[in-house]
C-alpha cells in the first residue's frame, strides 16, 4: 500500500521542480533530516543510541558542525566518542600479541569495529531510508494514477542516480507491462535532454575554435557544463 505521507511531496516536486524531482525531495529530506538530528532527536533516547552506533560521514559532520546549535552536536558527539572508545579493544583478535604470531582467531577487534564506524553515517541511513520509499510510492503512482504518468512524461530530465533507481524499483515491483511502459516513457525523455546537452557542449566547445571567434554562443551552450553537472551526479 503506498504511503500518502510520501506521495504528496512527491506530486509537489514532480508539479514544481525544474530539474530532476528526486533531487530536490532528496535536498528537502537532508535538511529535515539535518535539523532534526540537532532538535527533536535530542529527545529520543532510541534515536540518540543510534546516532552514537552509526556516527556520521565526514560530509554530514560538517554539515552539522556550521548549524547554530552547538550544545547538541556536543553532546551527540560525547556519547558517540565513548562509542568509539569502547570499541578499542585492548588486544587482537585472539589474544595474539607476537608480531609473528599465527592463528588470531575470527573474534573482532578494533580493525573491525573502528572501520564500521567509518563506513555508516546515521544521516545517510535515514535519507536512504527515505529515498526507497519515495522511489517505491512513485512507481505506485505511475502504475495507479494516469495524472502522474503525464506528470512523469512531462519531465525534463532525471539526474543519473534517480533515473537507474527509479527503473530499478520499478522493474522489482511492476508488472512487465507496467514496468515496458515506464521504460519506455524514462528512456526516450532522458535521451531527447541527454541528446541536447550533447549538442549544446558542442556548440561550446567549438566557440573555442577562432573561426567561430565570431558566432555567438545560445544560452544553453553558455550553460552546458553546469548542466551537465546536475544531469550527471
Amino acid at each position: 500500500m503506498p504511503e500518502k505521507i510520501f506521495t504528496i511531496p512527491i506530486n509537489e516536486a514532480f508539479e514544481k521542480e525544474s530539474g530532476c524531482p528526486f533531487c530536490a525531495l532528496r535536498e528537502r529530506l537532508e535538511e529535515q533530516t539535518l535539523s532534526y538530528t540537532l532538535g527533536a532527536a535530542m529527545m529520543e533516547p532510541d534515536v540518540r543510541a543510534s546516532m552514537n552506533a552509526a556516527g556520521f560521514c565526514r560530509g554530514h559532520l560538517a554539515a552539522l558542525h556550521s548549524m547554530k546549535n552547538k550544545l547538541s552536536l556536543g553532546l551527540i558527539l560525547e556519547s558517540h566518542l565513548d562509542e568509539l572508545i569502547a570499541a578499542l579493544s585492548p588486544e587482537p583478535s585472539g589474544g595474539k600479541k607476537g608480531v609473528f604470531s599465527r592463528g588470531r582467531g575470527d573474534e573482532p577487534d578494533a580493525a573491525d569495529s573502528i572501520g564500521k564506524f567509518s563506513e555508516s553515517c546515521y544521516i545517510c541511513r535515514r535519507i536512504g531510508d527515505t529515498e526507497k520509499r519515495y522511489l517505491s510510492n512513485a512507481v505506485w503512482l505511475w502504475s495507479s494514477d494516469a495524472a502522474f504518468r503525464e506528470k512523469l512524461k512531462s519531465r525534463s530530465f532525471f539526474c543519473l542516480t534517480h533515473f537507474s533507481a527509479l527503473l530499478k524499483t520499478g522493474k522489482a515491483e511492476l508488472k512487465a507491462a507496467e514496468y515496458a511502459g515506464l521504460y519506455s516513457a524514462m528512456t526516450a525523455l532522458e535521451r531527447k535532454y541527454l541528446s541536447s546537452l550533447r549538442s549544446s557542449v558542442t556548440q561550446f566547445n567549438t566557440s573555442f575554435d577562432h573561426r567561430s571567434s565570431d558566432k555567438p554562443l545560445s544560452p544553453e551552450a553558455r550553460s552546458a557544463l553546469d548542466d551537465i553537472r546536475a544531469a550527471l551526479r
